[in-house]
């Protein structure tokens, strides 16, 4: 891609799409207030704070309502804003009420408004209000945007792409710099220095940064810890003998991919080996199984009757996989409670894990995009026992 972006022409055809969706639930027109969806919509980001930002969409016009601080950033021409409103802060300024007049000039105030929320997130410290009590317009909560961003477009999927190959060398610095007696923090902090360093000399202006968070997350966990799928314990000393569970989130362009291995300090105990090697078998049976037209649920249930089978099935504390995409977690889920039948253009991690006590973690993941098919594997590592051993 020449840039790492979703190009204008894209964000226009989702404001026809989600335009479409609306007129057809009888509504005149949307006001968005989620970050994200502002974002996937008409290609702005902001740091989400107390300060309220919407975007208002009929078919004629698209504005935006934004702090003072956000105002160069927002009047950018690449993206598909026509007008930008300001207010100076919160709670100074009054920021809703200024939502309400928006509203006023797109000539929606008065009939009916798709929103993703009822205002703005309460987060930071913001309380409110809501838009339905500032308008006489019918205001209903909409879930359309969500929907929308559950298969992803040919640029999505470049970026995820790209994304993922950088998280092939975020993963090999990595397993590099792990040794025993240091601390995964500090490992972290240094191969995410070094793997970003080479991203960024590499994409140059290609390459823009849209959040705060690094550029390249390296995280690990190690020992009894990696029994904790979300344990954010990182000061735990690595040992020989430790199992380790790795996870490396590279984000390009606002998407991001997922790519965990599950490592070992040293030659593995036959134990380690055995649950290893049912861990990568599981996950080797969910991505066979992918492919258009197959319900969600059968991926799930496969594995779980894989785990039974092999007598793992107590030691499991989550589902087989999610979408993925501007967020790290998305819908639809591989889970065994989710309707419906996977379709060409979703993207899944597919990552069925199990935790043995006083043993450790056993998780690969690897993010895979539906093709007409089946699927291809965007994370590329190694995926054996002995190429994994520290």
């Amino acid at each position: 891609m020449s840039r790492l972006t979703v190009p204008k022409s894209t964000h226009i055809e989702r404001k026809e799409e989600l335009l479409d969706r609306a007129r057809s639930d009888g509504y005149e027109g949307i006001v968005l207030f989620g970050s994200l969806n502002i974002h996937y919509i008409s290609g702005m980001y902001h740091l989400p704070t107390e300060r309220p930002v919407a975007l208002g969409i009929t078919a004629d016009s698209v504005e935006a309502i934004v702090p003072r601080l956000e105002k160069e950033h927002a009047t950018r021409d690449d993206f598909l804003i026509d007008d930008v409103t300001v207010y100076f802060e919160y709670p100074q300024g009054n920021p809703m009420k200024t939502v309400a007049e928006m509203c006023d000039r797109l000539g929606i105030a008065d009939g009916a408004i798709a929103v993703d929320a009822d205002g703005s997130p309460a987060r930071n410290g913001y309380t409110g209000p809501a838009l339905s009590e500032l308008v006489s317009a019918d205001v209903g909560v909409e879930d359309y945007i969500t929907d929308m961003r559950e298969l992803k477009g040919e640029h999505e999927i470049e970026l995820i792409r790209e994304s993922s190959a950088w998280a092939n060398l975020g993963h090999r610095l990595l397993q590099e710099q792990i040794e025993p007696g240091r601390r995964p923090i500090e490992v972290r902090a240094e191969v995410e220095a070094d793997a970003v360093k080479m991203m960024l000399d590499t994409l140059g202006d290609r390459y823009e940064m849209r959040s705060w968070a690094n550029p390249m997350q390296c995280l690990f966990t190690t020992g009894d810890v990696t029994s904790l799928p979300h344990s954010m314990d990182q000061t735990t000393r690595i040992e020989q003998g430790d199992n380790i569970v790795t996870i490396v989130k590279p984000n390009i362009g606002g998407y991001t991919t997922e790519l965990e291995r599950t490592l070992f300090v040293g030659e593995p105990t036959g134990d380690q080996r055995t649950y290893f090697e049912i861990m990568k078998e599981s996950q080797e049976i969910a991505i066979e199984m992918i492919e258009p037209g197959v319900e969600y649920a059968a991926i799930e249930e496969a594995v779980v009757d894989y785990y039974q089978e092999q007598g793992v099935s107590e030691y499991v504390q989550h589902h087989v996989g999610h979408n993925i995409g501007l967020e790290g977690h998305e819908r639809p889920f591989l889970d065994v409670d989710y309707e419906g039948e996977i379709r060409p253009g979703e993207l899944f991690t597919v990552e069925p894990g199990f935790y043995v006590p006083d043993v450790g973690g056993f998780r690969h993941s690897d993010t895979v995009v539906v093709t007409e098919d089946g699927t291809e594997t965007l994370t590329y590592y190694p995926r054996e026992i002995d190429e994994l051993i520290v």
